[in-house]
């Protein structure tokens, strides 16, 4: 389904047209999370002005749903991260049989 001529959703996920599987939310991110600005976004995807103004028009015509979404993946990579404190230990738990010569 085509959302504008920029736009088009296939099995869920809005991806700009002609550019592979570049997801529309993910230029949006870009520019709504402050980390690119709508140029910077251009240069390194190669886009048009079009096409980025149009990923920031999908994600703000569903920014509820995309929101809790991605705040759902963000909370799953927490839990299923370590701390760098614990993979630390981690890592020097491990390294002390190899200072002994001793087998893993």
């Amino acid at each position: 389904m085509r959302l504008n001529p920029q736009i088009i959703v296939k099995d869920g996920k809005a991806t700009i047209v002609g550019h592979g599987h570049l997801k529309a939310e993910m230029v949006a991110r870009l520019v709504v999370d402050g980390n690119q600005s709508v140029a910077e976004t251009m240069e390194q995807y190669h886009l048009s002005p079009a096409e980025v103004h149009a990923a920031l028009a999908y994600y703000y015509d569903n920014q509820a749903e995309l929101d809790a979404a991605h705040a759902l993946k963000l909370a799953e990579i927490e839990a299923n991260s370590l701390k760098s404190s614990e993979h630390l230990a981690q890592l020097q738990a491990r390294r002390l049989p190899l200072l002994r010569n001793e087998p893993l």
